[in-house]
């Protein structure tokens, strides 16, 4: 009886300590696979309402007009050229001498155009990637004070689509069908942008 008593002592014993270690280990377990926390944030929206894009657009239209107008008046002294050639003999000294300032014109108002055009398309670039990636601080700053763990680009496109190939591509590029209000981040990361600007 004793025997029986020690043999039913011991096992009552393992048996609380495994439910006891099991209940630990389940709700460790809990805490390992919590799912994780994420949040939306559309880029798009942030490149176009952002002070720092909008000032830079500004910039860049100034520069652009500045080079339009420069070329304009290149345009017109060709012009004038080509206009005063047509009062000259074709094959006369004079004739030749507009026809090669003429030609000289024209090549300098191509190559300025394209300088202009690749400038500009240099500058924006560096001008996004520059953005880019101050908005993934931005991101990281917002997401770790909301306690986020994953980030979510969401793309919000605008429809009805210009074209087939465009609404395809839109399709197979969404990843974000849909979030909750309260997941979108978007506004608070424009106000890091912004700050101070």
């Amino acid at each position: 009886m004793k025997a029986r008593n020690i043999v039913i002592g011991i096992l009552a014993a393992a048996v609380i300590s495994l439910s006891v270690g099991y209940e630990q280990g389940w709700a460790k377990a809990k805490e390992e696979i919590a799912p994780a926390r994420i949040a939306v944030v559309s880029v798009r929206r942030i490149l176009e309402n952002s002070k720092t894009n909008a000032q830079w657009e500004t910039k860049a239209r100034a520069e652009s007009e500045k080079n339009r107008a420069e070329l304009q008046k290149l345009s017109k002294e060709l012009q004038a050229i080509e206009a005063d050639m047509a009062t000259r003999k074709v094959g006369s000294s004079d004739y030749l001498k507009l026809m090669r300032e003429g030609t000289e014109k024209q090549a300098i108002l191509e190559a300025k155009d394209k300088f202009y055009q690749q400038e500009l398309s240099l500058k924006q670039q560096q001008q996004i990637e520059q953005l880019y990636q101050e908005i993934i601080a931005a991101v990281a700053s917002v997401a770790k004070d909301k306690g986020a763990d994953l980030v979510i680009a969401k793309e919000e496109f605008r429809f009805p689509s210009t074209s087939l190939r465009e609404l395809t591509l839109v399709i197979q590029t969404s990843k974000v069908l849909y979030n909750a209000e309260h997941m979108d981040i978007t506004n608070d990361v424009l106000a890091i942008l912004d700050k101070g600007r």
